[in-house]
């Protein structure tokens, strides 16, 4: 059996985009094992994959600063012997981890982040949509060697416990199950990213009025929860899974629900990976930069159009600053506009259609 070891530390987005393109190329090559250096948290989007393996390193403890590197070149080598190493995260750490193995024998493969045609389309709001993530994931693979095809949602398997977990959490908050049940991630991590969750309070209200939904409310962090637990006292329909559920049993949850409504944010990849309607609103960034929803209908993806906000898109990531004192492209996307997206594409009938059965797809 042959053996790689591919890595990717974080962010929770960007380890869950992993996914597709690692399943491709497992069932592509079954003669192949694949070891995954990753942080535990992010276990459960591999649970249960055949000839995948993981890795935890101690980036706090054993494995930190330079002489913590050497010691998880030196403790991943035990593993061996890998006929690859595949970096899909491209960052100072496994750089270095890379240039090791490299010079051990060991030939190193690093993802191509497309820098300067992001960098392009900032500059010059130029706007065509570019690989998408993990499509280049899937190419660092194919650079090694290794064929595969990204393959069709959902992508994570789930545990019963998890299952369960999240059938008695549905069923604890809502008598009737055949009820619409939609996600909203109201938060990002970066300011640029973030519609105002009086913006969420308003479509609420909205949907509330024609249709009978039951609403699940995502995040993460004490200041997100308390936002969120005020948020919940409006409404009667609304119940809080944040910091209620561990990742593998949000991810059986979110399987569970009709349609998700979130931010660019992780959450947003979640439910696209998860294989449901996922609608989601960008700010500062662009879909088009290779991060949107999987698989979606580019129609599912709401903003302000470049042409419409100078200076849209502002950056790849979101860390840049905003001009305004308050992102205007977020002020300029309004519930009403969600809501009309949301009845045009029948987002709330009890019977709503697969992300893959949905009009043109954006993979």
């Amino acid at each position: 059996m042959r053996k790689v070891l591919a890595i990717r530390l974080s962010a929770m987005g960007d380890v869950s985009l992993t996914v597709p393109a690692i399943r491709g190329v497992l069932n592509a090559n079954p003669d192949l094992e694949i070891m995954v250096v990753t942080r535990k948290f992010f276990a459960p989007f591999f649970f249960d994959i055949p000839r995948l393996t993981l890795f935890y390193p101690e980036l706090s403890g054993r494995h930190k600063g330079l002489t913590g590197l050497i010691r998880l070149y030196n403790d991943l080598k035990k593993y061996g012997p890998f006929e690859n190493l595949i970096d899909l995260h491209g960052v100072i750490r496994t750089r270095i981890l890379s240039f090791l193995f490299k010079i051990s024998g060991t030939p190193c493969f690093s993802i191509d982040k497309g820098r300067k045609e992001k960098k392009f389309l900032i500059k010059s709001k130029y706007i065509r949509a570019l690989k998408h993530t993990a499509e280049r994931y899937l190419e660092t693979f194919r650079s090694a060697g290794f064929e595969g095809q990204i393959g069709k949602a959902p992508y994570f398997l789930l545990t019963e416990e998890a299952c369960q977990k999240a059938v008695g959490f549905i069923q604890k908050n809502q008598e009737d199950p055949l009820i619409l049940k939609v996600g909203l991630a109201p938060f990002a991590k970066l300011k640029p990213k973030i519609w105002d969750i009086k913006n969420f309070r308003e479509l609420v209200q909205l949907i509330n009025i024609d249709f009978k939904v039951e609403f699940y409310l995502f995040g993460g962090g004490e200041q997100e929860i308390a936002s969120l637990i005020e948020f919940k006292q409006f409404f009667q329909n609304v119940h809080l899974v944040a910091g209620k559920l561990h990742l593998s049993e949000e991810l059986a949850l979110i399987r569970n629900l009709d349609l998700m409504i979130s931010m660019d944010s992780s959450n947003m990849h979640l439910a696209a990976l998860s294989g449901i309607p996922t609608v989601s609103i960008w700010g500062g960034t662009h879909p088009a930069f290779g991060f949107s929803a999987l698989g979606q209908p580019t129609e599912y993806h709401l903003q302000t159009p470049a042409s419409s906000l100078k200076c849209r898109p502002c950056s790849v990531f979101g860390k840049k600053p905003c001009i305004y004192d308050s992102p205007k492209c977020m002020e300029m996307v309004k519930p009403g506009d969600v809501f009309k997206t949301l009845v045009k594409f029948n987002l709330l009938s009890p019977k709503v259609k697969k992300a893959n059965q949905s009009p043109s797809t954006n993979s």
